[in-house]
């Protein structure tokens, strides 16, 4: 994990840095007080999974997971830390997500945000053929990682001056990947893109 360790600053420079201002009257996800905020959604993944070598394959794989996140509302924009699991057949994914946002304003009640993400994510790889092959490569508890960069786009909706609900997409583009070898095939196994359909609630303080 030592390519991450640039990661921890950015989020923290992030989340403490002055909002930029804007004139009154937008909606009220940029005119809260309560610019600090904790999350957690649930969310629907998909991935990419491809095969070189003796293997020769691919598969969409498609799972579901939770996302907890810290982040601060400004005017026009938030940013946020997050981190995600998911169980895919093929392997454990975890990912830590750092996210600056433009917010839309659509009314008193929605608006809409528009960002980037990057990241880094963690996959621990499943001792079977990844593609369910009948073959064991042995390789039960080894992980690979790698950087993460993407875009994200959704909507908030205000429930109360302390209660928010969020709906997104992303989509991650990675490159993590692991050579196996079994006794009969080896191979090698790329995560090449993660896509993700989120909901949730987000709380201010």
């Amino acid at each position: 994990m030592t390519k991450a360790r640039w990661l921890l600053p950015l989020c923290l420079a992030l989340l403490w840095a002055p909002a930029p201002s804007v004139a009154d009257g937008r909606a009220v996800a940029l005119e809260v007080d309560r610019r600090m905020y904790i999350g957690i959604s649930g969310f629907t993944a998909q991935s990419r999974i491809r095969t070189e070598g003796g293997v020769g394959s691919g598969v969409n794989t498609l799972s579901d997971g939770l996302m907890l996140r810290f982040g601060r509302t400004g005017r026009p924009a938030r940013y946020d830390v997050e981190i995600a699991q998911t169980n895919y057949d093929e392997a454990r994914l975890r990912l830590g997500m750092a996210s600056l946002d433009y917010l839309i304003p659509g009314g008193d009640l929605f608006s809409g945000f528009a960002g980037l993400v990057v990241g880094y994510a963690s996959a621990d790889w499943n001792g079977n053929d990844p593609l369910d092959g009948g073959d064991d490569f042995g390789v039960r508890n080894e992980s690979d990682s790698g950087p993460v960069v993407g875009a994200r786009a959704g909507g908030l909706i205000e429930v109360t001056d302390l209660v928010q609900v969020e709906i997104g997409y992303r989509y991650l583009h990675t490159e993590i990947s692991s050579r196996f070898r079994g006794e009969e095939k080896s191979g090698k196994v790329r995560i090449s893109n993660i896509r993700m359909v989120h909901a949730g609630v987000n709380f201010r303080f």
